[in-house]
């Protein structure tokens, strides 16, 4: 059975959440079946691939679309059923229509509606003629209640390499640097629906109460440049500018390769948001990456990401918008010592419930079912 997993993101030496998932779920899926991987390439690949990776838009990318027997991917242009006994599988993890939502605003443009309503269009297409839907958690499932096909549940995995000796996570060590106080990462982007500014202002009070720290921003050019409106970017400059000395960001989005090794070296992994819908919908891809480093985790309340971190004991969940609450957290992860060694205690407890071949699993077990079917 041939599978082929399609996305509009890039998939190259740097990625962010699409692409990540895509090349991912390609490598589990190929362990089981002859699999392409269809994305926008930039760069060299992050890895070796067990499977075949085409361009999209290319005529290559065209024949492995239409001779797959099973498509898996996100509702996107150019993916639909080609023939007739194929099987589509919707990947719905990300709450596109909500980020949307906060990213245009009570009042879009003419281009911005139009962009609106071609993403409805979609995802009721995914509704209607899907044989399977992926979502990340439960409470996604209350955003596809017309769905005529069934739901799985496959969140983000963890890439779970060991650790260099030399950024051991023991307790009380954490990872600091002579001169520089602890560092905290930012490791996404600065997209509407987050709070980059509530952890701007946390870490210049923790510093003002003599706490030396440092607020990273992992990288500022997301990869797939024709997604990107400046103005983020121009958001973050003043926000580094507002945050000086006590703020920097890397210029360029980091490789993906590289990521986890940046977290190793940081305290604290950092990720909020405003309270919007797309909160309470959100798994928050960057979660998976402080797990997979065991970096204790500060983020807002609402979705996955602060429902697994206070269950879990991973970190602190604070209020949204609540910068005393962030630095009140920052210093304590900073300056607790066994409060810091339980939660890194707890992310390497729950790490391997995260592993790529584990979250997968659903997935998996359904394209064999329709595989026996089909012998």
């Amino acid at each position: 059975m041939r599978v082929t997993v399609h996305t509009p993101d890039v998939v190259g030496e740097r990625m962010a959440g699409p692409g990540i998932r895509a090349w991912h779920l390609a490598a589990e899926l190929a362990r089981h079946f002859p699999t392409t991987l269809i994305a926008r390439r930039e760069g060299a690949l992050p890895g070796d691939a067990d499977f075949c990776v085409v361009a999209r838009g290319t005529r290559d990318a065209a024949a492995a679309l239409k001779k797959a027997d099973v498509l898996v991917g996100q509702p996107a242009r150019g993916f639909r059923r080609l023939r007739r006994r194929q099987r589509v599988v919707y990947d719905l993890f990300d709450p596109v229509l909500l980020e949307l939502r906060e990213m245009y605003g009570r009042a879009p443009s003419v281009r911005q509606r139009v962009h609106l309503e071609a993403e409805r269009w979609r995802i009721r297409r995914a509704l209607a003629s899907g044989d399977l839907l992926m979502v990340a958690f439960a409470k996604q499932r209350e955003l596809y209640r017309r769905a005529r096909a069934p739901i799985i549940e496959v969140p983000f995995g963890a890439t779970l390499t060991p650790a260099s000796p030399s950024l051991s996570r023991s307790a009380g060590e954490g990872a600091r640097r002579a001169g520089e106080g602890d560092l905290i990462l930012w490791g996404g982007g600065t997209w509407e629906w987050l709070d980059p500014k509530t952890a701007v202002d946390a870490v210049i009070a923790v510093n003002q109460a003599g706490v030396p720290c440092k607020l990273l921003f992992l990288g500022r050019s997301r990869p797939n440049r024709h997604t990107i409106e400046r103005r983020r970017e121009d958001r973050l400059d003043q926000l580094i500018r507002h945050g000086a000395p006590y703020v920097e960001a890397n210029p360029e989005w980091v490789p993906y390769g590289e990521r986890l090794s940046w977290l190793r070296r940081s305290k604290i992994a950092i990720m909020l948001h405003r309270p919007t819908a797309e909160a309470a919908h959100s798994i928050r891809t960057r979660l998976f990456d402080a797990i997979a480093a065991e970096v204790p985790i500060i983020t807002t309340e609402e979705g996955f990401a602060a429902e697994l971190v206070a269950a879990e004991g991973l970190g602190v969940v604070v209020p949204p918008g609540d910068s005393g609450a962030v630095a009140d957290a920052v210093i304590r992860l900073l300056r607790d010592d066994s409060l810091f060694a339980r939660c890194v205690s707890n992310l390497a407890r729950v790490r391997p419930r995260f592993a790529w071949d584990v979250v997968t699993r659903p997935l998996i077990d359904a394209l064999t079912e329709w595989q026996k079917q089909a012998d």
